[in-house]
């Protein structure tokens, strides 16, 4: 079971990661609901990652941080690739 500082972490993780690959890792995409989009997409793949059962790699207070991670990243960068929407080059006007 996960104490408060897993829950912190994973939480922070989360922010972190929501907010570092829905700014730069989507590619010309623009993110469904910009930034609180990824950055609550970035929290519920930490959180969920952190469930993931198993000691392996770094663990904080019960929370596996590595899958935390993992999962963070995983889900933002699916959700910002198949959901998101091509963004519009715009070509300006000549004269």
């Amino acid at each position: 079971m996960m104490g408060v500082l897993g829950w912190v972490a994973a939480i922070v993780a989360g922010l972190i990661l929501g907010w570092a690959v829905g700014r730069y890792a989507i590619g010309g995409r623009q993110f469904p609901g910009n930034l609180p989009g990824s950055l609550v997409t970035g929290v519920i793949g930490g959180v969920l990652g952190a469930f993931i059962p198993g000691n392996w790699g770094w663990t904080l207070d019960g929370a596996n941080m590595i899958a935390a991670i993992l999962a963070s990243a995983v889900l933002t960068w699916l959700v910002g690739y198949f959901g998101g929407k091509q963004e519009s080059k715009s070509a300006g006007t000549s004269s």
